[in-house]
């Protein structure tokens, strides 16, 4: 079809298309059937799976490693000061809210491929920036400035992450399987985590094979402090440099995947291209299965409409999806519940150093003074450093986290601190996650998600109780054990159906606006969370004060229910199968996509407002059903 021959209205990307497709001709959809169709013939796809979770998983190591290699960056830099770790993560956190609002846009005008692989070349570029920045390494005056701007770079890149990864898997899935790849998808942030870990620890028994630096009693003794203070500045670079390796080879897939073809046909008006792609990304029979075909060639690019159509990003379309049907409800419902999900998990975890060798504290606080065996140095001509902290970091330095044994080096809190993470949060992790997908496609999500909330909030607040009746004691292995269980909780349930909701709800001309939205949101929950810890450590003395984030952030969590209740739809239905059992259905990204007009057609109350007036009025019939006045005058005269 020739240029000239194109409607002016084809040329604009389209917008939202009515919560009953009215926008779309019935060719239109006949063709988006079509795609569906033949989308739900195939199951679990490997290849999408590999693209969206390679670079998840890339993400995901570079976000963390940042809790790793703080401890080995503040024995080198400032061991005096706490504040740089808060403006490292601050920035991080705020890069990774900036990358999902931007690319979430830019993903919805321009394509979601089109920008797929740009995020990994801002996490390799950053990546390479951090591990080589201040290139005069130790003592360098640059070097916090430098890091603080590479690290706000990676986050741009990590944001930008989660609406192209959630939204390619989601679109490209079939329905049944759509669940449980964007549940393999999200298990690689676990996965992330816990090899961050590893090859933290892999460095570290490099480094003392090498130069026994356990020997060197790095960090409480001054004797090899020059040596110390280089080696441990060149192991942090390796961990995070390391993070490249797995971007690298995840970008050259990422430019040989095509756009999905609701994408194609419902943004970008060609149903032809969209036809076309899905048949080479899925290898399969579909064409001799079906008997469907549809009306443009695989070359066709755009279509002749006579219909006025909706132009995306207008004043008009915009008003027409989120205000006239009233779908900022749903975005109430995505963002707050991420927000809040966020909020508790990073104020839980944030500074997991201190607080998981808080958790793992059998004994009390000693006092650091000539009773400690490492007071006086036990290397020739050597002098211990412990009798200098009082004067110089007003207690312990930033970078020894346990204050139960302030007689460990440098070395010994490294490895404690690797294994706990693994023991109290990987493990636990990846557990959850696995779960997940098992259990994917057996519960109502909307469902599981408030259920998770409300048990996530009991869990925290029994932590926060445990905290103030057995931390520091020989009972300590409760709290462990429980934090343990809250981290299985967190994957098995909000965490990864946070990251899921927002990839189904919404329609395709906005799905990645409106997740990157709702990720940006759970940022600003971060934010506030980290904030939050900080002047709480900062300003309250109490050595369980961990017991009060927990009850606090407990009961924050418990707001997530309400959200979750109140403002998303259902995205299964139940049915009953041949023999009377009752099945669930997930519904498909095209009904989803009508919005809460649809849902309201399908029976379903969003916002509180008309829960309440629902639930009145089943009250009313119930009392009218058993003869019961609601008339007060009535009632007065009987």
């Amino acid at each position: 079809m020739m240029d000239e021959d194109i409607a002016p209205e084809a040329r604009r990307n389209r917008g939202f298309l009515g919560f009953d497709s009215s926008a779309l001709s019935a060719r239109d959809r006949q063709d988006r059937r079509q795609l569906r169709y033949e989308l739900d013939l195939n199951t679990w796809n490997l290849r999408i799976w590999g693209v969206a979770a390679s670079g998840f998983f890339t993400d995901s190591y570079n976000l963390f490693s940042t809790n790793v290699i703080l401890t080995s960056m503040s024995f080198v830099y400032f061991p005096g000061h706490r504040w740089p770790g808060l403006l490292i993560n601050l920035f991080t956190l705020f890069g990774s809210a900036l990358g999902q609002l931007l690319f979430g846009y830019l993903a919805d005008c321009y394509g979601r491929t089109r920008l797929y692989g740009i995020e990994l070349l801002l996490v390799i570029v950053s990546t390479i920036g951090v591990a080589t920045g201040s290139s005069a390494g130790y003592n360098s005056l640059s070097f916090l400035g430098l890091f603080i701007w590479w690290r706000f770079v990676m986050g741009i890149g990590i944001g930008a992450e989660y609406p192209l990864s959630a939204v390619i898997t989601s679109e490209w899935a079939s329905t049944q399987s759509r669940a449980t790849m964007l549940g393999s998808v999200f298990l690689m942030q676990p996965v992330g985590q816990a090899v961050a870990q590893l090859v933290a620890l892999w460095v570290i028994s490099g480094r003392e094979s090498e130069h026994h630096l356990r020997d060197m009693r790095c960090g409480i003794d001054t004797k090899y402090d020059t040596e110390c203070k280089q080696l441990v500045d060149g192991m942090w670079r390796v961990v995070i440099g390391s993070g490249a390796v797995p971007a690298l080879l995840a970008i050259i897939f990422r430019f040989f995947l095509y756009d999905c073809g609701l994408y194609q046909l419902e943004v970008k008006h060609k149903p032809g291209v969209a036809l076309r792609d899905m048949r080479r990304l899925y290898v399969s029979q579909v064409g001799a299965r079906n008997s469907i075909m549809m009306r443009n060639s695989p070359g066709a690019t755009q279509i002749r409409t006579a219909q006025p159509q909706p132009s995306q990003f207008s004043t008009e379309d915009l008003y027409n999806y989120f205000f006239r049907d009233g779908n900022w409800y749903y975005l109430i419902g995505t963002s707050m519940t991420w927000l809040i999900l966020d909020a508790g998990f990073y104020g839980f975890s944030l500074d997991s150093r201190a607080t998981l060798a808080d958790l793992w504290a059998s004994t009390s606080r000693p006092l650091v003074d000539s009773s400690l065996s490492c007071w006086n140095s036990s290397f020739p001509g050597g002098n211990s450093t412990l009798p200098s902290w009082k004067d110089k970091y007003n207690g312990l330095p930033a970078w020894q986290t346990d204050a139960t044994k302030p007689c460990n080096s440098l070395y010994d809190v490294l490895v404690e601190q690797a294994k706990q993470y693994l023991l109290t949060v990987s493990i636990s992790s990846i557990a959850g996650s696995t779960c997940f997908i098992f259990f994917a496609n057996r519960f109502p999500r909307k469902h599981w998600l408030t259920s998770s909330f409300l048990v996530l909030a009991v869990l925290f607040v029994i932590i926060g109780g445990l905290y103030y009746g057995v931390a520091h004691t020989f009972r300590a292995p409760a709290i462990v054990i429980f934090v343990a269980i809250c981290h299985f909780a967190f994957n098995f349930g909000a965490n990864t159906l946070t990251f899921i909701i927002p990839a189904e709800i919404y329609p395709t001309c906005y799905r990645c606006t409106c997740h990157g939205i709702s990720a940006a949101a759970g940022k600003l929950g971060s934010i506030m969370a980290l904030l939050i810890v900080y002047g709480i450590n900062a300003g309250y003395t109490d050595p369980n004060r961990q017991g009060l984030v927990f009850i606090l952030f407990g009961s924050i969590l418990a707001l997530g229910a309400i959200y979750s209740w109140a403002y998303l739809p259902h995205v299964q239905r139940l049915l009953r199968d041949d023999d009377g059992r009752e099945v669930l259905e997930t519904k498909t990204l095209e009904e989803l996509g009508g919005g809460r007009e649809q849902a309201r057609i399908e029976g379903e109350i969003i916002t509180v407002r008309d829960k309440m007036n629902e639930a009145r009025r089943r009250r009313k019939e119930r009392l009218g059903s058993q003869g019961v006045s609601h008339d007060p005058q009535s009632q007065a005269r009987n």
